[in-house]
């Protein structure tokens, strides 16, 4: 759609059309939804990533065909129907590469962390690149927004999609946990604001500084962006979405006279939180709870040994199984104290499991307190407590608390998120007198909601 903006008889009409956009990511990041958002509204120029599968091209599907069925399944997540591959630019031998030693448990992490981060800088440098050749604006997640904006000449907007929060401000929390917690130095010193090389990670603080414009899934990453420097009104939260369909709500509902079952998903690590969880649990003697985690181990399992009475881990689940955990507990904690969004956070709520969070990920975004979940400080286990110790002691209204949680992560659908980013993107590149490629829509809600 043209805005015609007319003024006398005879006078010249301005015409606003819309710049296709080039976006950089590794990996299946998203689902694809920020290339499909492009894509819908006609401006994907290029998506360029390390691996992709077109299962549209026969070869792939003869391919697909003589293959174990678990690389199948994992090729198949490194595709989207919606983005034809021909809008996709792969960096397959870096791709593999990485791929390989992630694979590879024996591989040290040095070389891991390398690769990975070379894999980064190859994919920017070639975004920022076909960005400038094409005369596209480009779009960068970060991590791969230092090289893509050094390589990118042209006048053109420039976004970044922050998908952490700031860099220092990631240093700071890593660097007090682990000063606070050293018996979790494996996991802490493996985040890449503490395991780069001083060079790279200033290069890390350097592309938040790049762009012209940009974007985070949550209020707490935006904040940290605007505390470092960056203006406000130009960094825009776009929150996640969910999907309704796969993360679903149980068919009979769970009793309230049982022992309180509590649930954590993620990496079993101290950047998410986990001593304070226990400290919380410590906290809480000789109450009916009990606590399953799900999630790859990183950190040391001597951390749960006091707690084997009432803790059970899960180190591997599957989609089903997961689905199952969330709507069998009566509580989902997530206690992270550094998250860009957290979105096992919004997978519980849609399987109707209040959450129990901190300031520091998309909570104070998706929960208002008391009636869908609870926030609280990060790294304060006391309050973790004081709100386990509430939903020990009312648990009707707990039960009640489910159908809230399902009607709010109702409200957060994929198509919302891409239909946001769709937004934010004409902010910055429709500008007058420019070609206009044509606009599909899913829906006739997003036909309204364009208009």
């Amino acid at each position: 759609m043209s805005t015609k903006l007319s003024g006398e008889p005879g006078m010249s009409t301005l015409t606003t059309k819309r710049r296709k956009v080039v976006a950089v990511h590794s990996g299946a990041r998203d689902a694809y939804q920020v290339a499909r958002a492009l894509e819908e509204a006609g401006r994907l120029e290029a998506l360029v990533t390390d691996l992709f599968w077109p299962p549209e091209a026969k070869a792939a599907t003869l391919a697909a065909s003589l293959i174990p069925s678990n690389l199948r399944r994992q090729l198949l997540a490194r595709s989207a129907p919606e983005i034809p591959s021909r809008r996709v630019k792969p960096l397959s031998t870096a791709g593999l590469l990485t791929l390989l030693l992630e694979k590879w448990k024996q591989a040290p992490f040095a070389w891991k962390r390398s690769a990975a981060r070379w894999t980064d800088g190859q994919l920017g440098k070639a975004a920022g690149g076909l960005a400038t050749k094409r005369g596209a604006a480009l779009l960068s997640y970060s991590y791969y927004g230092y090289s893509a904006f050094s390589h990118f000449q042209s006048d053109a907007p420039s976004l970044l999609f922050q998908l952490h929060p700031h860099p220092a401000s990631m240093r700071k929390i890593l660097t007090a946990e682990l000063e606070k917690h050293p018996d979790c130095a494996a996991s802490l010193q493996q985040e890449w604001e503490l395991s780069l090389p001083e060079s790279d990670y200033q290069r890390l603080v350097k592309e938040t500084t790049m762009p012209r414009a940009w974007l985070a899934a949550s209020s707490f990453t935006k904040n940290t962006l605007v505390e470092h420097g960056i203006p406000s009104d130009r960094v825009h939260v776009v929150p996640y979405g969910v999907d309704l369909e796969r993360f679903r709500t149980a068919s009979r509902p769970v009793p309230i006279d049982r022992t309180l079952r509590l649930l954590f998903v993620g990496r079993i690590n101290q950047r998410k939180g986990v001593k304070y969880l226990l400290e919380a649990l410590r906290l809480l003697p000789g109450r009916h709870v009990e606590l399953t985690v799900c999630g790859r181990v990183l950190d040391d399992l001597r951390l749960f040994e006091p707690y084997r009475s009432q803790v059970t881990i899960q180190p591997s689940v599957s989609h089903r199984e997961l689905v199952e955990a969330y709507q069998s507990a009566d509580l989902f904690v997530f206690p992270s104290v550094a998250e860009g969004f957290g979105h096992v956070l919004l997978e519980s709520m849609a399987c109707g499991l209040p959450v129990l969070s901190t300031t520091a990920t998309a909570a104070t975004d998706l929960v208002v307190n008391g009636e869908d979940g609870f926030v609280v400080e990060p790294g304060n286990a006391a309050q973790l407590a004081e709100r386990i110790e509430w939903a020990l002691s009312n648990r009707r209204q707990l039960r009640g608390m489910k159908a809230e949680a399902r009607r709010k992560a109702e409200q957060f659908t994929w198509q919302r998120f891409r239909l946001g980013v769709r937004d934010v993107v004409a902010r910055y590149c429709d500008e007058p007198g420019m070609e206009e490629p044509e606009l599909r829509f899913e829906t006739e809600q997003e036909i309204e909601v364009a208009r």
